[in-house]
């Protein structure tokens, strides 16, 4: 326990409004109201029945949305390739043969997180040695869980893949949207820049 702002028992909770928050400096006299400030008082006491419950009595969940996955999943391709060429403001191209590749490689990355196996980001990257040679590859697999384009897009950028300064540089990128009952989607993108490996990448 490294911090205490509230205390809960079953007359009463109490938040901490003393400046200090680790155990060994608080003061635990609850009845001190210059210390801790009461949720129950006089003014709004306690009910004498139990609080009902505000969960409903039974749970909906909504099965998994295929159809908006597979549309994020294209919007998301096309918005990060066209943020890509505006960050870089240069010709850019992509390999589909390695984008690809990394598509094929994301499922089994959700099939890890889901299942706590291991694969590296090394062992990533040796799978598509066979259609890369001759170049150097920098990349990595990021995973999101989906909120907004915008935060997709910017964890992209916070990468800087896209600031290779080689003037061949080509990039490959694969977007995969999982998703789960309720609108629970897991989002991983797969970004990767390839340069001629007589190059060390800035």
């Amino acid at each position: 326990l490294v911090y205490f702002c509230s205390y809960i028992w079953l007359q009463n909770t109490y938040a901490n409004i003393q400046p200090e928050g680790k155990p060994c400096q608080i003061n635990f006299d609850f009845e001190n109201r210059l210390l801790w400030k009461p949720f129950y008082s006089k003014k709004f006491p306690l009910p004498n029945s139990h609080l009902p419950s505000i969960q409903e009595p039974k749970l909906l969940y909504t099965d998994p949305n295929k159809q908006f996955s597979a549309e994020l999943e294209e919007e998301l391709l096309g918005t990060i390739k066209n943020s890509i060429r505006g960050w870089r403001r240069a010709p850019t191209s992509f390999r589909g043969d390695v984008s690809n590749r990394l598509y094929g490689i994301l499922e089994q990355l959700e099939d890890v997180r889901l299942h706590g196996k291991s694969l590296s980001v090394d062992d990533c990257i040796t799978r598509v040695d066979s259609i890369t040679k001759g170049r150097l590859v920098f990349g990595m697999p990021l995973h999101f869980p989906f909120t907004d384009v915008k935060d997709v897009v910017n964890g992209v950028e916070f990468t800087a893949i896209h600031e290779s300064k080689h003037p061949d540089v080509e990039f490959a990128l694969a977007v995969r949207v999982f998703p789960y009952a309720s609108n629970v989607l897991s989002v991983w993108i797969f970004i990767c820049a390839l340069s001629p490996d007589t190059f060390v990448m800035l």
